[in-house]
């Protein structure tokens, strides 16, 4: 995701790379060959240093912390971007923080994009790494609370409608969507475009019966969704806070909508 010139990738939790768990049975193995035989260490380092420096480069500079387990999770949570930016400065374009006791590495760049979205899912687990946060929100048995070849599965439901044929269609109803504002005067532009964008999304890619039940409120419920995006999501995934009360009662709404419309397309009473 590009931002300020600057593209940023995914985050990664150390736990669920395998790359990062090779990287330290690698120097264990080291650790283990040098105890073994006490003789060989100098012989032994000096054919290990090259393969110790690459696993440290791999591994990412730990950024500093001052309190344990919580780690840099405020900083992180009242301004992401920031945080990643400074990071960046100061350890390069790969590091690692402390996020409520989880390992976090950070890839910034073109070549951290490429290493993480690029990367195959035996080495890269977006599920492992965003479970906790997103399945509060979206729900059990979806997105990254399923293995990857279900993932793969949904997001072919999505990916049927973004054929280039389809986005000529969809001109004419973004257009549509668009002309329909009919603010004048003062107003919130994010919740306008926020309205635009629901409705324009539900109209292209989930069909005209979805957006005909739809009115411009129901971007009320996605904001409440969106409230709860935190990084306090990751060791309480549900903490007894008022905007948490409201997040699942916006997906009980959302959910209630779309089991309505699957009923009455079965035709079930």
């Amino acid at each position: 995701m590009p931002h300020g010139g600057v593209p940023f990738s995914t985050l990664s939790v150390n736990s669920t790379l395998h790359s990062t768990g090779y990287a330290a049975s690698l120097l264990d193995s080291v650790q283990d060959h040098i105890t073994a035989f006490p003789g060989c260490a100098t012989l032994l380092t000096l054919v290990y240093s090259p393969i110790v420096a690459i696993i440290l480069n791999m591994l990412g500079q730990l950024v500093f912390h001052w309190i344990p387990i919580v780690g840099l999770a405020i900083t992180h949570g009242n301004d992401p971007l920031g945080f990643f930016f400074k990071c960046q400065e100061k350890y390069g374009d790969v590091f690692t923080f402390i996020l409520f006791g989880r390992k976090v590495t950070v890839a910034l760049g073109p070549k951290g994009n490429d290493s993480v979205l690029g990367g195959k899912s035996t080495f890269f687990s977006a599920e492992d790494a965003y479970a906790h946060l997103m399945t509060p929100v979206f729900g059990k048995d979806v997105i990254y609370d399923v293995p990857n070849d279900v993932f793969m599965e949904q997001k072919k439901f999505v990916k049927v409608g973004l054929s280039v044929n389809n986005f000529h269609a969809y001109v004419s109803m973004i257009e549509e969507e668009k002309n329909d504002v009919n603010e004048w005067g003062c107003f919130d532009a994010a919740d306008i475009m926020s309205q635009i964008m629901i409705l324009t999304a539900s109209q292209t890619l989930q069909g005209k019966e979805i957006r005909d039940n739809l009115d411009k409120s129901f971007c009320t419920l996605y904001a409440a969704l969106d409230g709860s995006f935190t990084p306090i999501n990751f060791p309480f995934p549900n903490p007894p806070l008022a905007s948490y009360h409201c997040r699942d009662e916006a997906h009980k709404k959302i959910s209630d909508f779309y089991v309505g419309i699957i009923r009455k397309c079965k035709g079930d009473p």
